[in-house]
């Protein structure tokens, strides 16, 4: 095997062993992306299941009905409701356990009612309180209730993810800076030899410098798009175990965390392969034997 020959396979086994480093640590910073995503989405469609139910009393009149259920309407806090009148709810209990409740009662023990949802970003207890006050004070309405232990559960799960994920993401790009920076300048250590000859023929540093930062861009580009292809396999076969995942997370969330990664790639292999330069440059040649 010829010198050329020889020093041609060690820079493309170094290059792929560069993509590879890469490649990794993006699939990290993507998959967090993909949770956070994710978790956001099912907390809106918990939030999205939250509200509270108006009960009418025995004497409400029809008259009544209709006023709540157009102050319901006018809400712009409100998703959707559902009306129950006394009758079906009767129907649905006696089914439901298996008797005659109206004959064991001597009668029909319960009030219509109406099942309200919230808006995502109205199932907080201060504005179901808001909303819940003013349904209160409407004559015909015997009392409303809401669900507020569970939305002070959703609202502390939400904050004690959103420290997480905010955490795991601070450390996963601390860990991808040093990663990287550290594999990209083991690449441009071994080419440090060449740094120093161009400079001794009189190779301005912008000169020297631009293979190197060209060569970081195109690597972290394709090391970012190794790293979504992986993601969206990732993706693809979470959706044939659970098709849930194929809600939470589509398909612009994906060519987005896609570009994202090959952007995020490209910047920080050519910044590191720069800065790892940069120190070769300024080296003399006694120190080139020094990592």
């Amino acid at each position: 095997m010829s010198k050329g020959r020889s020093k041609r396979i060690s820079t493309l086994g170094s290059r792929l062993t560069s993509i590879v480093s890469v490649s990794l640590v993006l699939v990290l910073l993507g998959l967090a992306a993909m949770i956070a995503i994710a978790g956001t989405r099912l907390q809106e469609e918990v939030r999205r299941s939250l509200g509270f139910v108006v009960v009418m009393s025995q004497e409400s009149s029809y008259e009544q009905t209709n006023a709540v259920k157009t102050c319901l309407m006018s809400q712009r806090g409100i998703e959707s409701f559902t009306f129950s009148s006394a009758d079906e709810i009767l129907a649905q209990e006696s089914e439901y356990m298996g008797e005659d409740i109206a004959a064991i009662s001597g009668g029909n023990p319960y009030s219509s009612e109406f099942e309200v949802k919230v808006r995502p970003a109205y199932a907080y207890n201060d504005s179901v309180a808001v909303l819940s006050d003013i349904l209160s004070d409407m004559p015909g309405v015997s009392n409303v209730t809401s669900e507020s232990a569970v939305i002070e559960g959703v609202d502390s799960m939400m904050r004690k993810s959103t420290i997480m994920l905010g955490i795991l993401a601070m450390l996963l790009l601390v860990v991808a800076i040093a990663l990287i920076g550290n594999t990209v300048s083991l690449s441009v250590y071994g080419r440090r030899f060449i740094i120093h000859t161009m400079k001794l023929v009189g190779a301005t540093p912008r000169f020297i410098r631009r293979p190197f930062v060209v060569a970081g861009i195109r690597d972290g580009a394709i090391a970012g798009i190794v790293a979504s292809a992986a993601c969206v396999a990732m993706w693809y076969y979470a959706t044939q175990l659970d098709a849930m995942a194929g809600e939470l997370i589509d398909w612009r969330d994906l060519a987005i965390i896609g570009l994202a990664m090959i952007i995020i790639g490209a910047m920080l292999t050519s910044l590191t392969a720069t800065i790892a330069a940069n120190r070769y440059l300024k080296a003399s040649y006694n120190e080139m034997f020094l990592k």
